[in-house]
């Protein structure tokens, strides 16, 4: 219960610093590529497997009784609603959250957030304020790519792996795909960045002296467990709103 009081404390004043005021132009491009094309290499290997494993899990449940031709409804939906945002969220959280929290943790243990505080330098602001923006606008585009990468990987395995008709298969998509499920996907992103960004600031932030290196592995661990979890149950808490 303490850490949730102390997260909701921490969440309101973090929001508020966000949104009253810009962070500083140098802090946002550095954290936003990081955080964006820092993570292209892994979110690319990752969604390819992803995609073609989806699509090869798929065709073995259809032809049971016949329905491989409609693979690529299951595929579009469940790709494009859920699989691919989800994912990209979960590896981004892993990757960018573990940095966000290690880098926090570690300054906060060295004491070099209270130099700024001393030289009234508002934390929030300068450190965390820069990595919310940071992730809110990359998780979002780099979904957006998860998504093409994934549908791209699934034609691929669905065509020239199980030698499934490539008309048929791209018809299937275009008529059960539409703009809004692109969309949602991609609001997912927004909605994993600011999670992901927010709970590594968070632990990262409450590292103490006390702890010393060991305090900047809790809060590393914490982080990308929590940000994993909070992913998965806000993808439910969205697809239950969005799609019944």
């Amino acid at each position: 219960m303490t850490t949730a009081r102390d997260f909701a404390r921490f969440l309101r004043r973090a929001l508020r610093v966000q949104f009253l005021r810009l962070p500083p132009l140098d802090q946002l491009i550095r954290h936003s590529y990081e955080a964006g094309v820092g993570s292209l290499g892994l979110v690319t290997v990752l969604i390819i497997f992803a995609g073609m494993g989806l699509t090869v899990q798929g065709y073995g449940a259809f032809v049971r009784f016949g329905g491989q031709s409609q693979l690529g409804v299951f595929v579009g939906i469940g790709g494009v609603r859920e699989l691919y945002p989800v994912m990209a969220g979960i590896m981004v959280g892993a990757r960018v959250g573990a940095n966000l929290a290690a880098e926090l943790a570690n300054m906060k243990i060295s004491e070099q957030v209270e130099a700024l505080e001393v030289m009234s330098v508002d934390p929030m602001r300068y450190l965390v304020a820069p990595r919310l923006w940071a992730t809110a606008l990359m998780v979002p585009l780099l979904c957006a790519y998860s998504i093409v990468i994934g549908l791209c990987a699934s034609y691929f395995a669905a065509v020239h792996q199980l030698d499934l008709n490539a008309g048929n298969y791209l018809a299937q998509l275009s008529d059960n795909v539409t703009w809004i499920d692109l969309a949602a996907g991609v609001f997912k992103g927004l909605i994993f960045g600011q999670l992901v960004a927010l709970i590594a600031c968070f632990f990262g932030m409450r590292a103490q002296k006390s702890e010393g290196a060991e305090g900047v592995g809790v809060a590393t661990n914490r982080a990308i467990v929590f940000a994993a979890v909070s992913c998965i149950v806000v993808n439910m808490l969205l697809s239950a709103v969005m799609y019944t």
